[in-house]
């Protein structure tokens, strides 16, 4: 039982992880589509 609890948990941790990591990289997507281009809302500072 101990054993199945682990795994379970090891797979949400797994599951959350790349859920995370792909709505950073969704996220950074929409950032440079919204400050690139003529119609650019803002520009960033670097």
């Amino acid at each position: 039982m101990l054993k199945k609890l682990a795994f379970a948990a090891l797979a949400a941790g797994a599951l959350a992880a790349v859920r995370k990591r792909t709505a950073a990289k969704g996220e950074a997507d929409l950032w440079h589509e919204a400050t690139s281009g003529p119609g650019a809302v803002s520009t960033p500072t670097r």
